[in-house]
């Protein structure tokens, strides 16, 4: 059938289109001072996007061998998108300034969302046929085809969570020694930080440079009191060594400030190679 036809370009398209997505997310999330390959967003966003290109995939092969879970699949992807849709352009709609009627605007958006949903599943409804008869020259998908396809999808998210694995416990590692510097920075332990730091950090700054720079930081900005992760990344470069990224929007007791932390692990031990903050309480000049 031709709207079958149609309906597997379709699938291979939004599939081509989530790969893209998924290789431009990839290599979109790298810091400027790790070459980190994933990122706490990003990690989320490629994911997301493969699940997608995964779905489309799998939507593609059903209809090409005209499975019935194709069919069902098909009601659960009109429903996402039709969500997806909504929540898009809701929030773009509300966007439209006060004096121009934003509600107007996100009604109007939800009343053509609806149209065009019900529209294609009155269309997609029709086409039940197609998958319930089916044609000699292709053979009907049992349930050892759908356990192979759901097979393969399941290894595939298996080895994205390998991967996120190491990421979130690494992540922890490089949270716990950011509350250990600020401790230490409450303490007034300048010299054991730089001495306890990376050999990139002092060989790029001098010990006196680095503790007169927390010494500032704290006696303008005062302790901390509270984290908020802005970003955070991780750049491996073999089985035991790993470039920890972390960026906090930083509440003190005096002020709050962007801190920057680099960390590097080595085996099982994590060092400070970088460290830098911004605050409108140490650079007046900016207030």
């Amino acid at each position: 059938m031709k709207r079958m036809r149609a309906a597997k370009i379709v699938c291979a398209l939004a599939c081509v289109f989530s790969l893209v997505g998924l290789i431009a997310t990839i290599r979109g999330i790298r810091s400027p001072q790790t070459g980190a390959l994933f990122t706490g967003h990003g990690i989320l966003a490629a994911i997301g996007l493969l699940v997608i290109a995964l779905m489309w995939a799998v939507e593609f092969y059903g209809i090409h061998t005209k499975a019935v879970f194709a069919w069902k699949l098909g009601w659960g992807i009109l429903a996402a998108e039709f969500l997806r849709f909504l929540a898009v352009g809701g929030s773009f709609a509300l966007q439209v300034p006060e004096a121009d009627d934003p509600w107007v605007a996100f009604g109007a958006v939800m009343v053509c969302g609806l149209v065009v949903a019900v529209y294609w599943g009155f269309w997609w409804k029709r086409q039940k046929d197609y998958f319930t008869a089916q044609s000699p020259a292709i053979p009907k998908v049992g349930t050892k085809e759908l356990a192979v396809v759901l097979c393969t999808v399941a290894l595939v998210l298996a080895a994205v969570g390998l991967i996120s694995g190491p990421v979130a416990r690494y992540h922890e590692l490089g949270n716990q020694a950011v509350k250990q510097f600020h401790e230490q920075l409450a303490a007034g332990q300048y010299v054991a930080i730089y001495d306890a730091a990376n050999e990139t950090l002092r060989e790029s700054t001098s010990k006196s440079d680095f503790v007169n720079l927390l010494q500032f930081v704290h006696e303008k900005l005062g302790d901390v009191q509270d984290l908020n992760p802005s970003w955070k990344g991780i750049a491996f470069h073999g089985r035991q060594r790993a470039t920890i990224a972390l960026y906090f929007d930083t509440k003190f007791t005096n002020g709050t400030g962007t801190e920057q932390f680099v960390w590097q692990k080595d085996d099982n031990r994590l060092t400070l190679s970088w460290y830098q903050i911004k605050s409108k309480v140490l650079d007046p000049s900016k207030n």
